[in-house]
């Protein structure tokens, strides 16, 4: 398993291939999952301001 890379991007098409693009290799290793949900959601963010970056 791999993490989120900013690459990724090209991978989605529509809002719903966001959440199978995401992909935190740690979760098991947070401390809590809050802060695993707070990773993602930085994965996520990351991952649209490049698609938002990148269109064309």
């Amino acid at each position: 398993m791999r993490r989120t890379r900013t690459q990724d991007f090209e991978k989605i098409e529509q809002a719903r291939d966001l959440e199978s693009v995401v992909n935190d290799k740690r979760c098991l290793k947070r401390a809590n999952k809050k802060k695993a949900t707070r990773r993602n959601r930085r994965y996520k963010n990351t991952l649209i301001s490049h698609l938002k970056n990148n269109i064309d």
